[in-house]
């Protein structure tokens, strides 16, 4: 019926969480009472079942205040004086943090609340309807314990019962709330942990280990678990234990893996906590089996050794995260600083379990755990980002090497079809050619219709040549080029046309840069890149070109702040036929592709509408002997 009563408290939380404004209005203001006194509960029984009244056995103690227990006493009486509750409609008393395992509470001497726990747990709280008085009432609780700390810590509140209950949840809910949320991380972790490869297998379970081990610590320390499923709560000191054991040698694998394993010492340390956590498996059946022959052993092997091996490991892993900061990239940096602050919080609080004359509840490493997974969400986004730049370049470059094939394979069909046809097609037009020119001279009243004909018969012999030499460009004679005395020449044969159409070239070439090529179908296919750059400047302008060597390669970029053209123009370059000129045929840099290609060499496009175009052409580079 209690946990009942409690899960319904629970519930009533979010319907009355304004409650406190309107019984302040109706009922008495809350009443806070920080200063009591206390008497020891002598081991012999003396003053168990009542306090003695000498005004000499009660110390005075006050909120915040917990001595250690002495070793003849088994508990502690608290006495406090209750101010009048008649003002309210329902009066209640809440004490948020105290420490025992049995609780007794009398007013005058009636029995108001008792409450048992078996468990080796001694954090709860004390929430109770107090009976409607006009004289003040002395309020006796009694807290018996085998712990080394009994007592009241936190002040003692007297006021509504409707406003009291949502304090008795609320203080508690962020630690439920952050103790839930891990472990639902830890166990969907986990589960994923079957769909990752082997090499990141192990370090992805040490940290779902890590997520599950953090949220059980704090969901189990919290006492309104012991108190909402009371009596059925033998299960939660003890995953608290394990969850304790095994959390240390995981995060202690979690560093190893982030330190990428520089320190073998560290790596021996983490096996010898494994083992010892295992140990502490051992002790923990040991003790379920037989828990009053293995109490004392399971108390120095669990809570003492293993409280000092984890403070050292703590220290150690600290001092390890700052030198790792200090040499590692950033994602290793923020990493490394949520261990860092994780450590430091953890070791400050094991210091301070140990060493402190006064109890102390460990509370700074939920701080810490929560800086090392905003360190790791940082680090995870920044991947997500990463990959999907990668995934966005892979789509393109996806996208560019099936350009690049169905290139190949129109290419393919033109090159066979040029050098099965072009053949047969060049030798009927040279003898039409030479028979036009004989009948110019004879008729010289239709010279220039005869003149046009020749022109066109030109022309078109000019396009099977194009044809051929895209069926099998003349590479038979490679040779190593000095691409800056080849750039000189090109230089030399273009200006002219260049300064014709009002364009200036210039040349920026880095000494020697070596290809292997054939010189002549080098310099057609450069030449061919700098007369659509002044055409595409009808204006005039500026074509740079530069040459520089650059991973073992030699890049040449020609850059015109011409037309320009969009993504999908220039996804057409180099087919058959395509040509941003009206009178193009795109058969000159489709054989300029074949060139380069020829050559060993790559080609890419860079161009925006209205700014020009930047033509990037990459060959292997010859080292010098």
């Amino acid at each position: 019926m209690r946990a009942l009563r409690y899960w319904l408290l629970f519930i009533v939380l979010f319907t009355l969480s304004n409650a406190h404004h309107a019984e302040a209005a109706d009922g008495g203001k809350e009443q806070v009472i920080r200063h009591w006194e206390i008497q020891w509960i002598r081991a012999d029984g003396a003053n168990r079942d009542r306090p003695l009244e000498e005004a000499s056995a009660w110390a005075a103690s006050s909120a915040g205040q917990l001595t250690r227990m002495p070793a003849d006493a088994s508990g502690v009486w608290v006495r406090v004086q209750l101010p009048p509750t008649a003002s309210y409609r329902q009066p209640a008393l809440l004490v948020n943090r105290l420490y025992g395992r049995n609780l007794s509470v009398y007013a005058d001497g009636m029995l108001l609340h008792e409450s048992t726990r078996s468990v080796r747990f001694d954090v709860s709280k004390l929430f109770l309807p107090l009976p409607a008085d006009t004289d003040a009432v002395t309020l006796l609780i009694r807290i018996g314990t085998t712990e080394e700390r009994a007592g009241v810590y936190s002040a003692i509140r007297i006021g509504e019962f409707q406003s009291l209950t949502a304090a008795f949840i609320r203080r508690e809910m962020p630690d439920l709330v952050l103790g839930g949320g891990m472990l639902m991380l830890g166990v969907i972790m986990l589960a994923c942990t079957g769909f990752l490869t082997r090499s990141v297998r192990a370090f992805w379970l040490s940290l779902s280990i890590i997520a599950l081990s953090a949220g059980t610590l704090v969901f189990t320390y919290s006492p309104l678990p012991y108190i909402l499923f009371e009596p059925r709560i033998a299960w939660l000191p003890l995953a608290y234990d394990m969850a304790l054991f095994a959390a240390a040698p995981a995060f202690m694998y979690f560093a190893d893996t982030v330190f990428m394993g520089l320190y073998p010492f560290y790596t021996r340390l983490r096996q010898v906590m494994g083992g010892y956590a295992g140990l502490c498996f051992l002790m923990v059946g040991l003790y379920v089996w037989m828990p009053e022959r293995f109490a004392s052993g399971y108390d120095l092997v669990t809570t003492t050794i293993l409280g000092m091996l984890m403070l050292a490991a703590f220290v150690i892993t600290a001092v390890l995260a700052v030198a790792v900061t200090i040499r590692g990239n950033w994602h290793g940096a923020v990493l490394s600083g949520g261990i860092f602050v994780l450590t430091t919080s953890a070791a400050a609080d094991l210091a301070m379990y140990y060493f402190r004359d006064e109890p102390y509840d460990p509370i700074l490493w939920k701080f810490g755990t929560l800086v090392l997974l905003v360190a790791l969400i940082v680090i995870l986004s920044a991947k997500i980002a990463r990959d999907h730049a990668a995934v966005i370049a892979y789509t393109k470059e996806r996208e560019d090497y099936n350009r690049r094939l169905q290139r190949a394979e129109k290419l393919k069909i033109i090159s066979d079809l040029a050098a099965s046809v072009a053949h047969e097609v060049r030798n009927p037009l040279q003898v039409t050619r030479g028979f036009l020119q004989l009948l110019a001279e004879r008729e010289l009243s239709n010279r220039k219709y005869y003149d046009m004909a020749i022109e066109e018969l030109d022309r078109a012999s000019s396009i099977i040549t194009d044809f051929l030499t895209f069926a099998k460009p003349e590479m038979d004679e490679f040779a190593v080029l000095d691409i800056a005395d080849e750039l000189d020449k090109i230089y030399a044969i273009m200006s002219p046309h260049a300064s014709l159409n009002g364009v200036t070239l210039r040349f920026d070439v880095q000494d020697g840069i070596r290809i292997e090529g054939n010189a002549s179908r080098f310099k057609q296919a450069i030449i061919n890149f700098i007369k659509n750059g002044i055409e595409a400047m009808e204006s005039g302008g500026e074509i740079v070109i530069r040459a520089y060597r650059q991973d073992g390669q030699a890049v040449i970029r020609i850059r015109d702040n011409g037309s320009g053209m969009d993504e999908e123009q220039i996804a057409k370059l180099g087919t058959p036929y395509f040509s941003t000129k009206t009178k193009g045929t795109g058969l000159g840099l489709m054989v300029t592709f074949r060139i380069i290609e020829a050559m060993n060499g790559t080609i890419s496009f860079d161009s925006k509408i209205g700014k020009g175009t930047e033509v990037t052409l990459r060959f292997p580079a010859v080292h010098p002997e």
